[in-house]
């Protein structure tokens, strides 16, 4: 097939009207790596791509400021992305012969720019996995074209400091992927100190999780699966038997040694004080919980905490508790759906830490919508002065099934790029001036600027569960409507792994346990079977 044939497939069709956005036409051929395509177009786009024969398809909202001559008069810009068995390339394709009118008197709809840019590399010179070196290219040939980069460059998966793992320098990370300075200093610094937890953690030992999700509000930013409490009440019961159902299905099953247990959501506290003091006394109930090394329980919305609720994590042993208000701006806090004051956040926090919760976690989240600069800083300020041991620090991402319309999350307006920059760079250098450093890292998609969430700690108060689950190099075992088994097989060989490549001495198995709530609740005794199957009784890997 000749560059160009594609356009005359009837099933792409250009939008009628410019102004409303433009065309991006990615040509697949002699691979099929539909997703790493379609990462790369979303971060651009900030749109969610279609696959159609062959070809991933994105219509973007708006046309790029002074690019519109990279675009045909229908408004596509059409893209090969081709591996044979000689190289591996990507090129923008250019009317035929001139622009000469094909088969069917169609004149097609691509691009016809002197000197289309193209990038290649020659197979048996490939350092990189194909579907890596796709991803790349497409990245490099976009920004090029479009005139945008981004901070992470080609990371679109969220856990840059694997990469960063595969890599001997922060120079490389810059050099292969185009990830920028700052950022590729950041993924080795929390690299190195992911390491160091991880160091303390047996390879063997099996970290749990159990989700509840149920919030006393939804916040117009969330996408979990979190139901709101209030419609929900009939319910709460009946799920939290059916978690201890499961568990006391499960663990006797289960003989690898325990090592962390992380009680998240949701909020877990959105329970009654009744219902909640069953159901964390039935889960710290089993003997397998006995030696863990750490128990952090959600209580993130300072709405549902009591102190009577408080009282009953003190007496089991709970030290480590999250209460997390996303941001300190009272006009925020309502513009976003939640239904608690700033001075709700700080009383529950002197209350968590006058009972002796000796790690209190506090996510706050950059971007915001409404937020300024001013107002994001002056919530972090706030926060250190209270001298949490974690602060989460998150950038807001657009989730599909969240309230929050698309457009109120910035992506490439230059304004709205240098807010979150600005509020990602203050909080940086201030949590680290106050003695914090970063322990951990991951990334969503469809984040505001293409930045990162990552966790902050001051020394000695590191979360080892999320280290675990985040890092891909432990296993977790999950209970509770929409949790993610998984197991994380490990082969010490060094001679398994290649720099710059992923890591061939890990190998990871998931176990995904139904979403919804109530049917999660009817059909509890399959989801133990099902674990109790994926684990097959030992988890030593």
């Amino acid at each position: 097939m000749r560059a160009g044939e594609c356009a005359k497939d009837k099933n792409i069709k250009p939008s009628d009207d410019k102004e409303k956005g433009v065309r991006i036409v990615v040509r697949l051929e002699g691979h099929s790596s539909y997703y790493q395509i379609s990462d790369v177009l979303r971060l651009f786009t900030g749109e969610i791509p279609k696959e159609e024969d062959g070809r991933v398809v994105c219509d973007a909202t708006s046309i790029f400021p002074g690019r519109e001559e990279l675009f045909s008069e229908e408004g596509v810009l059409t893209i090969l992305s081709r591996v044979s068995e000689e190289w591996v390339e990507t090129v923008v394709e250019k009317e035929d012969d001139g622009g000469h009118a094909n088969s069917e008197g169609e004149s097609p709809a691509v691009i016809s720019i002197q000197s289309a840019p193209q990038i290649f590399i020659d197979r048996k010179d490939l350092a990189l996995p194909v579907s890596r070196e796709i991803k790349i290219q497409l990245y490099f040939l976009l920004s090029r074209l479009l005139k945008m980069d981004f901070p992470w460059g080609s990371l679109t998966g969220i856990r840059p400091t694997q990469v960063a793992r595969e890599l001997g320098s922060e120079e490389e990370m810059q050099e292969i992927y185009g990830v920028r300075s700052d950022k590729a200093h950041l993924a080795f610094l929390t690299k190195d100190r992911e390491d160091a937890v991880l160091s303390g953690s047996s390879e063997d030992a099996l970290h749990v999780y159990i989700g509840i999700p149920f919030c006393p509000s939804r916040c117009s930013y969330c996408s979990f699966i979190a139901q709101e409490a209030p419609r929900k009440t009939e319910i709460l019961p009946a799920y939290v038997d059916a978690v201890l159902t499961e568990m006391d299905l499960v663990l006797p099953k289960i003989t690898s040694r325990i090592e962390t247990l992380y009680v998240g959501g949701g909020t877990p506290t959105v329970l009654p004080e009744v219902l909640f003091e069953k159901f964390m006394r039935g889960v710290l109930s089993h003997p397998e919980f006995k030696d863990v090394k750490e128990i952090c329980v959600e209580a993130g919305r300072p709405d549902t905490i009591t102190e009577r609720k408080l009282a009953v994590l003190s007496e089991l042993g709970v030290k480590r508790i999250c209460i997390n208000p996303q941001t300190l701006c009272d006009a925020t806090l309502e513009r976003v759906g939640r239904k608690h004051s700033a001075k709700d956040f700080t009383d529950a926090f002197e209350l968590a830490r006058k009972m002796g919760f000796s790690v209190i976690n506090t996510d706050l989240i950059a971007g915001l919508p409404g937020e300024s600069t001013e107002e994001f800083c002056e919530s972090l300020m706030r926060i250190i002065a209270l001298h949490p041991e974690n602060v989460t620090v998150h950038a807001l991402s657009k989730k599909r099934r969240s309230s929050l319309r698309r457009e109120e999350v910035v992506r490439s307006e230059e304004d709205g790029t240098k807010r979150i920059e600005d509020m990602l760079s203050f909080s940086s250098q201030k949590l680290m001036e106050a003695g914090y450093y970063p322990y951990y890292m991951y990334k969503q998609k469809d984040t505001a600027g293409g930045h990162e969430n990552i966790g902050y700690c001051l020394d000695g108060s590191e979360c080892i569960y999320n280290v675990a689950m985040m890092s891909d190099q432990r296993s977790v075992l999950s209970f509770g409507a929409g949790g993610m088994s998984k197991r994380v097989f490990l082969n010490s060989s060094e001679e398994n792994t290649t720099k710059g490549t992923p890591s061939a001495n890990v190998r990871i198995e998931r176990c995904p346990c139904i979403k919804e709530p109530t049917q999660y609740i009817s059909e509890v005794s399959l989801m133990a079977e099902r674990k109790i199957r994926f684990f097959e009784g030992d988890v030593h890997l």
